[in-house]
């Protein structure tokens, strides 16, 4: 079996694709874990971690896992493109795939899917299923430190997407089986470098814009900070949620640019749908409060799109 996760994978990426894995080989099977690109080497704690697959590193391991295998599970994505230059490979194997993820507008390009849009997190949904099958039995501390990751970061430490109790009831069950919540919690947060703290400053200080009118905040990252910085993949997770704390920003977004695409996060607190804001403008998607998308050009380009967009759509005076 292989297991795959998307670009640029999260907490939840990587939670709940590692989770999965570590049951599967409890149940005796052979377990592959792939990712298009690197994860933060902040989450490296997870157990599983060291053996993950990734693909711009082995682009021939990657292949072949997609290819030799009976089964295929799609982690925490909703279409293959979510896996770039492994999309090729992983829409002409022709093994079973099964979809398990929780954002919007899943492909129909699968055998079996679990979508369900208004869980948290992937690694919510992936332990009610482990509750539903019987698997509970396998769950250990380290399945159970994967899973609460995954939750953990999708809710940016359960700040939005948070409001369900059975995420709580969760928690507690993970706890049962041994995890250290705080000490989780310090690995994902408090173990950044020194450089990743200069340019979270610089950004905020220098590359961010209040549009007053619009309750919005736009952060802008582009390649010359990345060598100002000695960026490393997952400096700036996290980095938009920043400007919420400011009582008149109600939306923020953050545009990253990327080889190929500039790549944009979005956040707000109340009532306002970045979800719609992404899927309306940008053909993306994801929550309420929480979304994204990725626009195939340069970042003044986006730019401009993206402040165009909040003049169309922007969250009211009384949000």
């Amino acid at each position: 079996m292989t297991l795959i996760g998307h670009v640029s994978p999260d907490g939840d990426a990587l939670g709940s694709t590692l989770a999965l894995s570590l049951v599967l080989q409890k149940m005796g099977h052979t377990a592959k874990v792939v990712f298009p690109s690197a994860f933060p080497p902040g989450l490296g704690f997870l157990p599983g971690a060291d053996r993950v697959i990734i693909g711009r590193d082995r682009p021939e391991a990657a292949e072949s896992a997609l290819s030799d295998t009976d089964i295929i599970f799609l982690m925490d994505f909703n279409a293959p493109k979510r896996v770039e230059q492994l999309t090729d490979a992983l829409c002409q194997s022709k093994a079973y795939k099964v979809m398990i993820d929780h954002h919007l507008h899943p492909t129909k390009d699968v055998d079996l899917c679990f979508s369900y849009p208004v869980k948290a997190a992937t690694c919510h949904l992936l332990y009610e299923m482990f509750q539903a099958l019987g698997w509970e039995r396998y769950i250990d501390k380290s399945v159970a430190e994967c899973i609460y990751t995954g939750m953990s970061t999708d809710t940016g430490g359960f700040n939005y997407n948070s409001e369900d109790p059975g995420l709580y009831t969760t928690i507690s069950h993970l706890l049962e089986h041994g995890i250290e919540k705080d000490r989780i919690t310090s690995l994902i947060t408090r173990s950044y470098s020194i450089d990743k703290v200069k340019l979270t400053a610089h950004l905020m200080a220098n590359n961010m814009t209040f549009y007053p009118e619009y309750h919005t905040a736009i952060i802008r990252m582009g390649k010359k900070e990345k060598g100002m910085f000695d960026y490393q993949v997952g400096d700036t997770e996290g980095l938009v949620n920043e400007p919420l704390a400011a009582k008149d920003i109600h939306f923020s977004i953050f545009l990253h640019e990327q080889a190929r695409y500039t790549k944009i996060s979005l956040r707000s607190k109340g009532e306002f749908p970045v979800n719609e804001f992404a899927h309306k403008f940008f053909n993306g998607g994801g929550h309420r409060n929480a979304a994204g998308a990725e626009v195939y050009a340069p970042l003044k380009e986006v730019n401009n799109m993206v402040i165009e967009a909040v003049r169309l759509m922007h969250p009211k005076d009384d949000e």
